[in-house]
């Protein structure tokens, strides 16, 4: 194109102008003032004295492309060259960029903007499996390697009187039960088995494996610990009498594999997960595997059949967990209808929260349907947020075998945000956004989950339970935040770009609240079940920080790097080692200080429990 292009092109042109053009253009016009009447002087002297053949008329073109602005010319003086920065004064006028809106909202945002967003966004190399900063979130490997062997036998004897105990506390401590795995009915589950008919009653080996989870977290947190410090209230006598039971019912299930219930189904489950709270993770896929072929034995996953509320649960808790350990793993690339652990049936809608104004009936049942509505509530949230990042971690690792040609993902990123906003707007108003203050402030001496009396030392504190359930789905909200938002800003440097550096808000929000309301759920409230799975994200993000060549970034996340794992040496997990979490703090450590070099890393671990410190401001 040889002919000067008109001003409205140029304009429009040059609104997409990179940033090494802006810093020539920059200098060229400070340059030219100076200098560029004394050139066009010499240039006429010159032309006059040597008579010179007229050069090729001067002429420019600007082309946009997907990778910034490209100039063309036949520059061949200084004078052609302050002409050519002359016209651009002239023939062009550059307004301010707009700000691209919040990237909580870009549902809004049309979709010419979206694209531009995403052809300009700072995306991160790896897709956010392996980001470069060389933090990962794929350590279920490592962590799930076992330390010992499991063991053949356990020298406990299993009495009627324990087992009724054991029953009767799993029933009454939702907290360190339901809230771990709700596929019992505990009101259903203690009429049957109380029942006078023997044929009526649960089946053997769901009892024991109720008992095994029963002794592992609720006989230890709210019956062994509350002894006189003479009696050894610290001794994980919990484990050995969740073992013994464990042991127990493999025997009874390998007699009854061939037999799917119901019953035998759920206990497959609940002993999958008493293994992995015992640390003895290499039974975890065997009992899985029996709990699905059970299921599908039972007709669980037949597309025409319909399932009762509790077989509905079942199937989608063996998704959930499964789901879990291949995020994990690094290894959810299979999509969501693909999993072969995908419900066939639909996810049972949340309940209406009970009104103790409007309903007559005894107290204790108004309770029961309060423990109902929010263990349910919570697992229906949870089990919505695990759809959501199975489709995150597929669609990211389907990018990473693509590689750089993947050009779609940002757009298919984008539109997951709007999923996971959509189901922030459809929460309840209860369940959005906690007070942190708030409740830190009710805490300020740490208090038991239960309240000990001479009639019941394991009542549970209705209004704890409630937070509790709220504090967990603001944490695994928050890690979805996290994988959807930290691709879209680099790992090495502050990102230049405004959608970028909202994405980059976005996270260090999402990390710092997961970091607050664990460190009040540990240190404040001493809880029975934090979700300190939920710090592993957070580092991610305090990572890439700590990589910015910035004070003050790089001040703030080391000493929120140091206080996850603080709060997590201070846990009831860490303590007792529920779930492994000994060796997932181990491992997390050992990522933390290889990702930020040994010479960043202090050595100082007295954090100051009394205030976590507050993000640096954009």
């Amino acid at each position: 194109m040889k002919t000067e292009p008109k001003a409205n092109h140029v304009s429009q042109v040059l609104n997409t102008m990179n940033k090494v053009m802006d810093q020539w253009q920059e200098s060229i016009d400070r340059m030219a003032k100076d200098f560029a009447q004394k050139t066009r002087d010499s240039f006429v002297r010159t032309n006059n004295a040597f008579k010179m053949k007229p050069l090729p008329q001067f002429a420019w073109k600007i082309t946009s492309t997907g990778k910034g602005l490209s100039v063309e010319s036949n520059v061949n003086s200084f004078n052609d060259l302050s002409k050519l920065v002359d016209q651009f004064k002239r023939s062009m006028h550059i307004s301010p960029r707009e700000h691209p809106p919040p990237s909580e909202d870009l549902s809004s945002v049309p979709s010419s903007e979206r694209e531009r967003l995403a052809r300009e966004v700072e995306l991160d190399d790896t897709s956010s499996i392996n980001t470069s900063s060389g933090y990962s979130f794929a350590v279920w490997n490592s962590w799930s390697h076992p330390t010992h062997t499991i063991p053949q036998d356990y020298p406990i004897d299993i009495s009627p009187e324990l087992t009724d105990n054991l029953v009767d506390l799993y029933c009454r401590t939702p907290c360190c039960s339901a809230l771990r795995l709700p596929v019992i009915d505990t009101a259903e589950f203690l009429v049957r088995y109380r029942h006078a008919d023997e044929s009526k009653r649960p089946s053997t080996v769901l009892i024991y494996a109720i008992c095994a989870m029963a002794a592992r977290n609720a006989f230890q947190l709210h019956v062994w610990s509350k002894r006189p410090a003479h009696e050894s209230p610290q001794y994980n006598i919990g484990k050995a009498l969740s073992m013994a039971y464990c042991l127990k019912g493999r025997e009874l299930l390998a007699d009854c594999f061939d037999q799917p219930s119901m019953d035998n189904c759920q206990a497959a489950l609940l002993l999958s997960y008493c293994n992995h709270q015992n640390g003895y993770p290499g039974v975890i896929y065997i009992y899985e595997w029996i709990s699905y072929s059970m299921a599908q034995e039972l007709g669980l996953y037949d597309a025409d059949r319909e399932l009762t509320r509790q077989e509905k649960i079942l199937v989608w808790c063996l998704y959930y967990f499964n789901t879990w350990y291949r995020v994990l793993q690094g290894d959810s690339s299979a999509s969501v209808e693909s999993s072969q652990f995908y419900p066939r049936c639909s996810l049972p809608p949340p309940l209406p929260k009970p009104d103790a104004d409007a309903m007559e009936m005894e107290e204790s049942d108004l309770r029961q349907k309060m423990i109902d509505y929010y263990v349910w509530n919570v697992w229906h949230y949870l089990f919505q947020l695990q759809i959501l990042r199975h489709d995150v971690m597929s669609r990211l690792l389907a990018a990473q075998a693509a590689g750089k040609s993947d050009v779609s993902l940002p757009l298919d990123l984008m539109a997951m945000q709007d999923r996971l906003q959509d189901f922030y707007n459809n929460l309840p108003s209860e369940w959005q956004n906690p007070d942190l203050d708030s409740i830190a402030s009710h805490h300020s001496m740490p208090s038991p989950k239960s309240s000990p009396s001479s009639d019941d030392q394991c009542q549970m504190n209705m209004h704890d339970f409630a937070v509790t359930c709220r504090l967990t789905i603001h944490v695994y909200y928050n890690i979805n935040r996290i994988l959807l938002y930290q691709a879209f800003f680099p790992s090495d440097h502050l990102p230049t770009n405004p959608f970028s550096l909202q994405c980059l808000e976005t996270c260090m929000d999402a990390a710092y609240a997961i970091t607050c309301t664990n460190d009040i759920m540990v240190r404040y409230r001493d809880e029975c079940n934090a979700p300190l799975l939920g710090l592993l994200f957070a580092n991610i993000v305090y990572v890439k920080l700590m990589n910015y060549n910035d004070e003050q970034y790089q001040t703030f996340t080391q000493e929120c790097l140091q206080r996850s794992l603080d709060v997590c040496k201070a846990s009831k997990a860490y303590m007792y080692n529920f779930e492994m979490a000994q060796s997932f703090v181990g491992i997390m450590e050992q990522e933390v200080r290889t990702a930020c070099g040994k010479g960043r890393w202090g050595t100082d671990s007295s954090s100051d429990a009394s205030s976590l410190p507050s993000p640096p401001l954009f």
